[in-house]
């Protein structure tokens, strides 16, 4: 969901501007230490790869999945965000991949997957989407973890809200990171400015973004400013904002305009309830889409939750802080008593 400000902002930007505005920031960036801020001998960013299946969901949407990690070890069920791709979780699938068995899916329309059937990209259908994977990825009675960021954790709360009889049997445990059960909008940082605010409940930049899929050929400076600014934090390595800022590029418009209308209306805090399981929030401290005040009402409605607040990062955790988001996920996976779960040596992240 980092996108779900990103996209608006810097495509409808790049749109009214075409980057000619900025043309003097066309300097770029340094090159970043290594892929996340680590070792240079870490997988570059989006190249790790699992075992890859493709799920029908309940319309016959086609969902890509790949799976990393020993199969008798905990499932996790990795839950992407807005305008991202199963790529979000790098770090999480380096670090945590011979421990646990990890996986990530793309949400429909992004990624590998298939666009939605009949266009539908409800927050229902999402919710709908998690339940055709954890089908089909569980064993007979076994329970596992969904791990959400922003969007994928919002499609965890409205699973549980379809199937509020299914969470103890299915779930041993949630993780919502860098979300929100609604205020999506209204109780972000960015609603300070009327007119970000203002366009996104009217509608405006929907409207733009369905006027085609004119992604520009590589991202500019200006969505590069924006993307650090909102879907990261000012102190993120710059190879990691150019990598989000790929993600959302390719995230096609159609997709982005198509649920911009229910995250800008969303809520779902009353299946925060329904999430009768242990339950770990993370938020990011400078998380200017999601912040922690938002993840602490979140904490406030789940019945069994631990609020985590990670310093200095802002809405890609997963990403920007690798390697703490691996360790709390190891910690709370072993708390719960499935099997003793650590992450391997950092090599990336912070």
């Amino acid at each position: 969901m980092i996108a779900r400000r990103v996209a608006g902002v810097a495509t409808l930007a790049g749109f009214a501007a075409g980057g000619a505005a900025l043309g003097w920031l066309a300097r770029r960036r340094p090159p970043g230490p290594g892929a996340s801020g680590g070792d240079r001998e870490s997988p570059a960013l989006g190249s790790v790869r699992g075992r890859a299946r493709t799920v029908e969901s309940f319309d016959g949407t086609r969902l890509y999945t790949e799976t990393l990690g020993p199969p008798d070890a905990p499932t996790l069920v990795l839950v992407h965000g807005y305008a991202l791709s199963l790529d979000i979780w790098h770090w999480q699938r380096v670090q945590l991949a011979d421990r646990a068995r990890l996986v990530a899916y793309d949400q429909r329309g992004h990624g590998r997957s298939g666009p939605g059937t009949g266009g539908d990209y409800s927050i229902h259908a999402l919710g709908r989407d998690l339940q055709a994977v954890l089908d089909a990825v569980r064993a007979d009675g076994e329970r596992v973890v969904v791990v959400g960021h922003s969007l994928g954790a919002m499609a965890l709360l409205s699973w549980a809200r379809q199937h509020p009889d299914l969470v103890a049997e299915r779930l041993a445990g949630a993780v919502f990171v860098n979300t929100s059960g609604s205020d999506t909008v209204a109780g972000s940082a960015l609603s300070g400015g009327s007119a970000v605010l203002g366009a996104l409940q009217s509608g405006a930049w929907e409207r733009a973004l369905r006027r085609g899929d004119r992604v520009p050929g590589r991202p500019g400076d200006l969505s590069y400013l924006l993307t650090r600014a909102v879907g990261l934090s000012p102190d993120a390595d710059p190879e990691q904002v150019l990598f989000v800022e790929r993600l959302v590029m390719s995230c096609p418009n159609s997709v982005k305009a198509a649920l911009m209308p229910a995250l800008t209306g969303l809520s779902l805090r009353d299946a925060a309830g329904l999430v009768r399981v242990p339950a770990l929030v993370l938020a990011g401290e400078r998380d200017r889409v999601t912040p922690p005040g938002q993840a602490r009402r979140l904490a406030d409605k789940l019945p069994d939750a631990r609020l985590v607040v990670v310093d200095g990062v802002g809405h890609s955790a997963p990403l920007e802080a690798g390697a703490v988001v691996s360790a709390h996920l190891a910690a709370f996976v072993d708390g719960l008593g499935i099997r003793a779960l650590r992450p391997a040596s950092p090599r990336g992240g912070v």
